[in-house]
C-alpha cells in the first residue's frame, strides 16, 4: 500500500510540478491535485469584448489534518482581481466573477491554484474540481459590450416610429464600469425613452448606477441615479422639432454608470413616434 502511494505521488508531481507550467483551458470542468508549497496556472483565453466569467471551485481533501489552498484570478498583467482560500476540512464551493469591458480588459483571465499548510512540501492536500463559464454581452441587442466611449457608443435601433424593448443590458464596477448608447431622432419626433433597474447583484458597498441624458455637444439635458438594491427608472421624453426643410436627425447619448461593489441588469425601453 505504502509503494502505491508513493507511486501515485511521484506521477501526481511528474504530471503537476511544484511550479507548474500553465494549461489554457476554456469553458467546462476542469481538476487538478492540491499539493502543498505547489502552484497550478490555469490561463482563460481569448476573452470577447465585455464577456464574463464566473469560476466554481471545490476542494476535495484527501489529508486529515492541515492544508489550505488559495484560489487568485488575475488579469494578463499580473494584477489580482478576485481571491478565494479554503482550510481544510472546508468543503463549500467557492465562486469568482469578474466581467471584461468592449475593449476587451483584461483580454485573458489567469486562475492560481496555491498550496500550502503541508507535512512537508510537495504533499498532497487533495484535488479540487474547477468550473468555468463565460457568457456573452447583448447590450442594446448587440451581441457584445456598450462601449466606454462616445466616440465607439453603440446605436440604438429606435429612428423609425415604434416601441422597442431592451432587456438584456448589464454593467458591472468590475471592469465594464460604463455603458454608452447613441440614439438619433428625426425632425418632428419625440423620444420616450425609459430605463429600469431589473436585478442587482453583489455586496452593494455604495452600489450605485447613474445615468445621464446629453445631446451631441455633452451637454446634459437629464440625470438620474438609483441606489442598491433599489429598482427606480429613469425616465425622459424629448423632442426634436423641425426646423425649416431640415431633415438631418439630431444625435443624443444615453450614458449609464455603474460605482461601488456591484453589477445590474437593466431594461431600456423606448417609443419613438411622429409629433409630440
Amino acid at each position: 500500500m505504502k509503494a502505491s502511494c508513493s507511486f501515485l505521488l511521484l506521477c501526481v508531481l511528474w504530471v503537476y510540478p511544484l511550479w507548474a507550467e500553465e494549461r489554457i483551458v476554456g469553458e467546462g470542468e476542469h481538476r487538478g491535485f492540491m499539493v502543498s508549497e505547489g502552484r497550478q496556472v490555469f490561463k482563460v483565453s481569448p476573452i470577447k469584448p465585455g464577456q464574463t466569467i464566473q469560476v466554481f471551485l471545490t476542494p476535495h481533501w484527501i489529508v486529515e489534518m492541515g492544508g489550505k489552498v488559495e484560489w487568485r484570478l488575475e488579469d494578463p498583467e499580473g494584477a489580482s482581481l478576485k481571491v478565494s482560500s479554503k482550510t481544510n476540512p472546508e468543503v463549500e464551493p467557492s465562486f469568482m466573477e469578474w466581467t471584461s469591458n468592449s475593449e476587451p480588459k483584461p483580454s485573458a483571465y489567469y486562475i492560481y491554484v496555491l498550496g500550502s499548510g503541508g507535512v512537508y512540501s510537495g504533499e498532497i492536500l487533495g484535488q479540487y474540481t474547477l468550473q468555468v463559464v463565460l457568457w456573452d454581452q447583448n447590450d442594446g441587442d448587440s451581441g457584445t459590450d456598450a462601449p466606454e466611449t462616445y466616440e465607439k457608443a453603440i446605436f440604438l435601433p429606435v429612428s423609425e416610429s415604434g416601441i422597442y424593448l431592451f432587456d438584456e443590458n448589464f454593467i458591472s464596477s468590475t471592469a465594464d464600469v460604463y455603458d454608452i448608447f447613441k440614439i438619433n431622432i428625426k425632425p418632428n419626433h419625440s423620444l420616450t425613452l425609459r430605463a429600469s433597474p431589473l436585478q442587482w447583484q453583489g455586496s452593494g458597498q455604495r452600489g450605485n448606477v447613474s445615468w445621464k441624458f446629453l445631446n451631441k455637444s455633452f451637454r446634459l439635458l437629464k440625470g438620474g441615479n438609483c441606489l442598491f438594491p433599489q429598482t427606480t427608472p429613469f425616465g425622459i421624453k424629448i423632442f426634436h422639432p423641425q426646423v425649416k426643410m431640415d431633415t438631418k436627425p439630431a444625435l443624443f447619448y444615453l450614458l449609464v454608470k455603474i460605482e461601488g461593489e456591484a453589477s445590474l441588469i437593466y431594461t431600456l425601453e423606448a417609443e419613438m413616434k411622429e409629433g409630440r
